[in-house]
């Protein structure tokens, strides 16, 4: 493993602010993330279930959405691509990535639902969720369509992010397409599923380590084997490198350098790590395209996760909070 040479933190504050230089791309699945919040006082004489009562009612950008708010809230510039159905949920995707700044490339098809992930929450904890999504065929005349756009605007963008939920739009012909549209600039991928043949020849990938060791086949693979099974799935799908998050074990990094770390977290309370991932990719994306060095990139997403696992909910950071909480 490589030393760790650690950045200082006006050299950390510095890339952070370089990262309004960028304009990035993010492609992959919409998620509309909806939030009940309520309190509890009493059990329903219907059914042994706690009762609600609401007061509040809430929609944020998940999925691929919530990568290109973290973006935004880090003061990139964004341009997010992605499908909907034809229900009044593109009018509140639209919405959300005004309010954030966010610069929609959005295709609505019909007779297709958007997924969305509604979430009852009381006393800081989530009792619920409901899903309502389909999983059809994405129509190739959408993906013809969306792939034009993006395309005809593919000098703007300084890096791309696919962002996998594994909804249909990303299949291996998108990838490929998306690979051959961007040769000399960053793709990072944020994978799912159990088809990682599809993101061969990326930059990098970005698994979690139940995902990683899925991936390999390996679902007990020990610490003392991530990095011998890092270099190996690397070669195998000709990426340049890999990041694998660890949870509060921090990230190991396999650079294009071939040298490889495990980058420690930062120990704080955590409420909910739904949506650190997307922090994160995020965060490493813009840290990677500004200094080129994959273990400060990962240092810089490390610290802006870290944040995020403190809020509840899909969340985004700012600049200004991971300097307040880390001293930066």
């Amino acid at each position: 493993m490589s030393p760790y040479h650690d950045i200082s933190k006006d050299a950390m504050r510095s890339l952070f602010n370089d990262f309004s230089a960028l304009h990035l791309l993010v492609v992959g699945d919409l998620i509309l993330d909806g939030y009940i919040w309520g309190s509890v006082e009493r059990i329903s004489p219907e059914a042994p279930v706690p009762v609600v009562n609401v007061s509040k009612k809430e929609s944020r950008l998940g999925g691929a959405g919530n990568v290109a708010a973290n973006l935004a809230s880090l003061g990139t510039k964004v341009t997010l691509a992605g499908i909907c159905g034809d229900d009044n949920c593109e009018d509140i995707l639209l919405e959300l990535c005004h309010q954030k700044q966010i610069l929609p490339l959005i295709k609505e098809i019909e007779h297709h639902q958007t997924t969305v992930k509604s979430r009852v929450i009381a006393q800081h904890q989530q009792l619920v969720r409901i899903d309502e999504e389909n999983r059809a065929d994405v129509p190739l005349i959408i993906v013809e369509n969306l792939l034009k756009e993006i395309r005809e605007n593919a000098d703007r963008f300084d890096g791309v992010i696919l962002s996998d939920y594994r909804k249909g739009l990303l299949t291996r012909e998108m990838i490929s397409e998306i690979l051959e549209m961007f040769p000399d600039k960053p793709v990072v991928i944020d994978p799912k599923g159990y088809d990682y043949q599809k993101y061969r020849g990326a930059t990098t990938i970005k698994p979690n380590r139940k995902e990683f060791a899925n991936a390999v086949q390996h679902p007990e693979l020990p610490d003392e084997k991530i990095e011998h099974y890092a270099r190996k799935f690397v070669a195998d799908l000709s990426l340049e490198g890999i990041v694998i998050t660890l949870g509060e074990d921090g990230v190991f990094v396999l650079d294009n350098n071939n040298e490889s770390l495990v980058i420690p977290t930062k120990a704080r309370e955590v409420y909910d790590v739904s949506g650190a991932g997307d922090t994160f990719i995020a965060a490493f994306t813009a840290g990677l395209i500004i200094s080129n060095d994959w273990f400060t990139a990962a240092k810089a997403a490390n610290l802006a996760s870290g944040v995020v696992v403190g809020k509840i909910g899909t969340a985004t950071v700012t600049i200004e909070e991971i300097f307040n909480n880390y001293g930066i």
